[in-house]
């Protein structure tokens, strides 16, 4: 059960303001109904002046008969909450909201759980200059699904919501309508629902913010082959963030991935929707990065170069393997399980050098475009426990090598840890 307001069975009288300490579950609730198609639904002109009497920006006011039309639309403050009820099957509430600053306004309905009934959401921008509401967004979950809609907002402007009982009616328990300001949303705001997801290639690194407790980032992938892919979400914020990943975003969540953790799913052709929240508190000023992109399932080592001149692909008697001295950087390559470069994938390389007093040196680095990165490590002087005579000097060393990982991936290949040469030709 979808939770987020406790109300009582009692019809509000006025607008409440929003209770900071309420935490809202904000699961979807199980089952497999497709999403509601679109449903057109024609708003009425209505003149600046025909605003419903007793309109005071800030101010509020009681409802003062049916607000079934926009021209006797209850106003409400922002970031506070309504709890009304319809009647029949077709009945409307209308709300309206004045914006004093640039932001953004997110809409959200707590419906009646009710599985015969169907509430619908919609935000409209109201222009003075001529009396139109221009559809800025809308919500079409099906019937006892919570609906979510936002928009940005420009100070000075008016904003009409409507609730609408597409299915059944429910006269006796209300709904709760929430209307909330948000002054920092990011830059893909509004995507606060499935319809105003936005469109993610099938490999993304993007850093963005949740900018109020009711907030929901959005995205849909279209698989075009099934393939394994890595998702991940990382923040410092204190709040329970996740990644939820739909087949249908009126059902569960097919998978869940928590903050600061990377999982790989399997994902066959078709379309994915990716949601991003947190199941309690937010921290506006506190981004988290989400990243989703085929999961590397081969890493490859393409070189190694060190300092002083004291590099090179060589043999002293083990293979071939590259040698170092005091660093390594390493470079190398991620791909999937077609071979594609893999873009963004955290990489983990650590050399070992089990002679020395520091047994292995780790580093992190992140694939470039393509799937190639390169990575940089201080390595401690080699003990030089082991030599090799190449005729002219006599060279010094200790068998050492180096780990890669990434996504599913993992290698290791040999190197040699050059110590100092001794002059001694023969």
């Amino acid at each position: 059960m979808v939770m987020l307001l406790t109300v009582s069975s009692a019809v509000a009288a006025s607008p409440a303001r929003l209770d900071e300490g309420l935490m809202r579950l904000k699961q979807q609730p199980s089952g497999s109904a497709a999403m509601a198609p679109a449903k057109s639904i024609e708003a009425p002109r209505i003149s600046r002046d025909a605003l419903p009497r007793g309109f005071t920006p800030g101010g509020g006011m009681g409802l003062q008969g049916p607000n079934t039309d926009p021209g006797t639309a209850q106003y409400l403050d922002l970031n506070t909450q309504w709890s009304d009820t319809l009647d029949t099957q077709g009945a409307q509430g209308w709300y309206y909201v004045y914006v004093p600053a640039n932001g953004k306004v997110t809409a959200f309905l707590q419906t009646v759980g009710n599985t015969s009934v169907d509430y619908d959401l919609y935000l409209y921008k109201f222009n003075p200059l001529d009396g139109t509401l221009t559809l800025q967004a809308q919500s079409f979950y099906g019937p006892a699904h919570y609906e979510q809609a936002s928009t940005t907002a420009t100070a000075g402007d008016y904003y009409f919501i409507m609730v609408n009982a597409y299915q059944g009616a429910d006269p006796v328990n209300p709904y709760t309508l929430a209307v909330l300001s948000s002054n920092t949303p990011d830059s893909d705001e509004p995507d606060d629902n499935p319809w105003q997801a936005k469109s993610l290639s099938t490999a993304v690194s993007v850093t963005r913010t949740l900018d109020n407790a009711f907030d929901e980032d959005w995205r849909v992938l279209t698989v075009t082959q099934q393939n394994t892919y890595a998702f991940s979400l990382n923040t410092a914020a204190t709040g329970t963030y996740q990644v939820q990943i739909f087949s249908n975003p009126n059902g569960a969540p097919a998978a869940t991935v928590s903050k600061n953790t990377q999982a790989n799913y399997q994902l066959p052709a078709g379309t994915w929707y990716v949601r991003v929240l947190s199941l309690d508190t937010v921290t506006p000023g506190t981004s988290y990065t989400l990243r989703i992109g085929s999961a590397g399932s081969a890493i490859t080592l393409s070189s190694v170069t060190t300092d002083g001149g004291n590099g090179g692909y060589l043999n002293y008697g083990y293979g071939d393997a590259w040698r170092v001295y005091r660093t390594a950087t390493v470079s190398g390559r991620v791909v999937d399980q077609f071979g594609n470069g893999v873009p963004n994938a955290p990489v983990t390389v650590v050399v070992y050098t089990p002679s020395t007093y520091q047994s292995q040196s780790q580093v992190s680095g992140v694939s470039q475009a393509n799937g190639y990165f390169s990575v940089y490590v201080n390595l401690p002087a080699a003990a030089g426990r082991k030599s090799y005579d190449n005729g002219i000097s006599m060279h010094y060393y200790d068998l050492a090598s180096v780990g890669m990982q990434a996504d599913l991936a993992s290698s290791s290949s040999l190197l040699y840890h050059f110590a100092y040469s001794i002059y001694q030709p023969h």
